[in-house]
């Protein structure tokens, strides 16, 4: 028996872009079922550059590592408060 899933899929406007692409650069017309299932046996044959792509994805820092590392400069003793300002320019593009 055939196993039929429904994805909600937010890269619609990609895939259309995709689908002509292929188009013009083979003059077969591809569904987007077959689109997708086409990359899905690429990615299963390229796992491991899926692993690498997958654990190289810049990860947002959680409130609690950000509080950490601006506390250092107060801990770095006198004149450590000119140092936040400092880093508060390079982060944010001060004057």
């Amino acid at each position: 028996m055939l196993s039929v899933s429904t994805v909600k899929f937010d890269l619609q406007d990609d895939l259309e872009e995709l689908q002509a692409r292929l188009y013009l650069d083979t003059r077969k017309r591809l569904t987007k079922k077959e689109i997708l299932e086409l990359a899905f046996r690429i990615g299963l044959q390229n796992y491991d550059l899926i692993v690498k792509n997958v654990q190289s994805e810049e990860q947002p820092l959680c409130d609690e590592t950000i509080q950490k590392v601006l506390s250092l400069a107060e801990d770095m003793g006198a004149g450590s408060e000119d140092l936040s300002s400092k880093v508060d320019d390079v982060v944010y593009g001060g004057s």
